[in-house]
């Protein structure tokens, strides 16, 4: 049945497709605005308007997505931004957005001192709007909003980020265009950290990750990288490990990573722009209590500002101009759409 002819059955369009504007109350969270987002396909998130206009919920029939992190949803007024502070934070959550001048390591660079993942999840957005748009056959919620990443004698960077979540559709669309509002040229970094959690996340789930090849991020990663694409039981004294991959991409410059759990027969896939997101990480931790998988589209490597400069992966916006990143998270609900995907790329 279409939208309209349903409308016939309801009191209010809540009933089918819902945007609203909540405020959380208690503990280090107080305070902090969320827009809870919910269609008729049965998939429903939130989106932190206090923090980077993030994704901290999703869930589809119930079932939960991400990995939140034992701090929870935290207030952007507790952000420590030195060395690993902001691991004090860190939601994890389905996304995280890290940048918009820094992302990754902490470093020192050019006579500054960088903490862990920049700025933009603890900045509250500003001219935010939320819409539920009519005008076309399928209606959709939008979701905008400003993230502001500015210094007096530094750079000036601002994030404009719009959110679409259509009827049925098991999607979200991500479209940022980060600005430098400056008149010098200004560095960019910035990593989509999607966290993957229980249940979705198991040791009976499929990662895939089409890539052309892989590296590890140190050391101790290299010993696990054979294993890159196995979940495995939690284990209280796991240390993370990290790997670059070099995706495949489709003719439209795409790429996608999924997780898949047969258990649930549910998953997720995380589709990206490889014209700007032209580096991939994966985040493997599979620590009791600390039990998630990331999934990183990023625009640089991850090892500090100094590192990106010299081996050339880092971004720069001339004055007055823009980037572009495009996402899309899919919520899948059958085997059988997992296997479109591997076979796309494969």
């Amino acid at each position: 049945m279409k939208y309209n002819d349903e409308k016939k059955y309801i009191g209010n369009r809540s009933q089918l497709l819902r945007a609203m504007r909540v405020q959380l109350q208690e503990g280090k969270a107080k305070g902090v605005e969320m827009v809870d987002v919910q269609n008729s396909s049965g998939m429903h998130f939130d989106i932190n308007l206090s923090r980077g206009m993030d994704i901290p919920f999703l869930d589809f029939e119930g079932q939960n997505f991400g990995f939140l992190s034992p701090c929870g949803i935290v207030a952007p007024q507790y952000f420590d931004d030195k060395e690993l502070g902001f691991l004090k934070s860190f939601t994890c959550g389905f996304l995280t957005t890290c940048g918009l001048k820094m992302a990754g390591a902490p470093c020192e660079y050019e006579g500054q001192s960088y903490g862990l993942h920049g700025n933009a999840s603890h900045t509250p957005a500003e001219e935010v709007t939320c819409i539920l748009c009519e005008d076309e056959e399928v209606p959709y919620i939008r979701i905008t909003g400003k993230i502001r990443d500015a210094i007096i004698f530094g750079d000036k960077l601002v994030l404009e980020r719009e959110i679409k979540c259509y009827y049925k559709e098991r999607k979200i669309s991500v479209r940022d265009k980060v600005i430098n509002e400056g008149y010098k040229k200004a560095r960019h970094m910035i990593v989509y950290h999607c966290n993957l959690g229980y249940p979705l996340l198991s040791d009976n789930s499929e990662i895939f990750i089409p890539s052309t090849s892989v590296r590890a991020r140190n050391a101790h990663a290299q010993e696990g990288i054979d294993v890159w694409m196995k979940v495995e039981n939690p284990n209280p004294d796991y240390e993370e490990m990290c790997y670059y991959h070099d995706m495949k991409k489709d003719e439209n410059n795409m790429s996608t990573a999924a997780i898949f759990n047969p258990d649930l027969n549910m998953g997720v896939a995380i589709e990206f722009d490889t014209d700007s997101l032209d580096h991939f990480v994966q985040w493997k931790m599979m620590g009791a209590g600390d039990y998630v998988m990331g999934l990183e589209p990023a625009n640089a490597t991850i090892d500090g500002m100094k590192d990106a400069v010299e081996n050339k992966s880092m971004k720069y916006i001339e004055p007055g101009e823009y980037i572009e990143h495009y996402l899309n998270f899919y919520v899948l609900s059958n085997e059988e759409e997992m296997k479109q995907i591997k076979e796309k790329f494969n």
